[in-house]
């Protein structure tokens, strides 16, 4: 039989994925302190593009309001589950008490994202009617990150009860 030999692009892929197979433990936690360091920066950043998208390419906002909303709850949910990563291999806690702690960490940060949609939007929305664009915008960010403020200090509070 013949021996078929690979494509030159077939052969990048496969040493790729090769490649990111092999990557040790100290390239995974480079790559989560980084995102730590950063991650104000990286929200002010993904603000600025959604705020150019929205005057620039208003007919792409919603796409790139998701693609901006995804990558800020999965860049989230990494980062939470790095922290209780860390308590359990540090011999802190329990892998039930681990796998306890990050959902209850998830189901807040979803509860506040919740909060901060629907009061944000409603209240941007009624600003936007009654004072024109930019008041229903600022409007909307401000109503917004106080309904998830409060409801992360109550989640907050209902964690530590049943603790």
């Amino acid at each position: 039989m013949k021996k078929r030999s690979l494509s030159k692009d077939a052969q990048l892929i496969f040493s790729f994925i090769t490649n990111c197979k092999q990557l040790t433990q100290k390239d995974d936690e480079a790559m989560l302190k980084y995102l730590e360091k950063h991650r104000t920066l990286i929200t002010i950043i993904l603000i600025a593009i959604l705020l150019a998208a929205f005057v620039f390419l208003p007919v792409h906002v919603q796409l790139s309001s998701t693609v901006i909303l995804l990558i800020g709850i999965g860049m989230a949910i990494i980062l939470i589950f790095e922290k209780h990563r860390r308590t359990y291999y540090q011999s802190e806690s329990t892998r039930e008490k681990m796998l306890r702690n990050f959902s209850l960490d998830v189901i807040g940060l979803l509860l506040a994202l919740a909060a901060a949609i629907l009061a944000g939007g409603r209240a941007g929305g009624w600003a936007g009617a009654q004072a024109g664009l930019w008041a229903g915008l600022l409007e909307g960010f401000v109503i917004g990150f106080l309904a998830a403020w409060i409801v992360r200090a109550l989640w907050g509070r209902v964690v530590r009860a049943l603790a």
